[in-house]
């Protein structure tokens, strides 16, 4: 089991990103905002207020996102869709991920069977999950 830690820059790829996550069956990411170093100095400190040119002038928030991922397989699969996102962007600095190996994992609460997890999300999304 892996966690994949996602930082994205462009909050406009968050709804494409997290729409394929589902299609290839991640159900149970988190997503956070999150600040950049920089431009919280920069903003913060008018020392460091030159670091605003370097920090582009875009946003102050980024989405962190966290998904725990069974195989090394859909591990592969997530990684590919976020690269191939940020790819058609046609931007630099879409942000960063990085995978660190999950040596436990487990559900808090009542077990949920799984037909009955995949009922929810497709109700919270509006529409039904693609079949892997």
């Amino acid at each position: 089991m892996y966690l994949l830690t996602t930082v994205i820059n462009n909050e406009t790829l968050l709804n494409d990103l997290i729409t394929g996550w589902l299609d290839i069956g991640i159900t149970g990411a988190t997503v956070i905002e999150t600040t950049d170093f920089i431009q919280l100095i920069s903003t913060n400190l008018p020392l460091f207020a030159g670091f605003r040119t370097l920090a582009g002038g875009g946003t102050l928030h980024n989405k962190t996102m966290f998904a725990a991922i069974e195989s090394k397989d859909l591990l592969d699969q997530a990684i590919a869709f976020l690269e191939t996102v940020c790819q058609k962007s046609g931007k630099s600095h879409q942000g960063i991920y990085f995978v660190i190996p999950i040596v436990q994992f487990g559900h808090l609460g009542q077990a949920v069977n799984p037909s009955d997890r995949k009922r929810y999300i497709e109700k919270k999304i509006g529409r039904p999950l693609k079949e892997k």
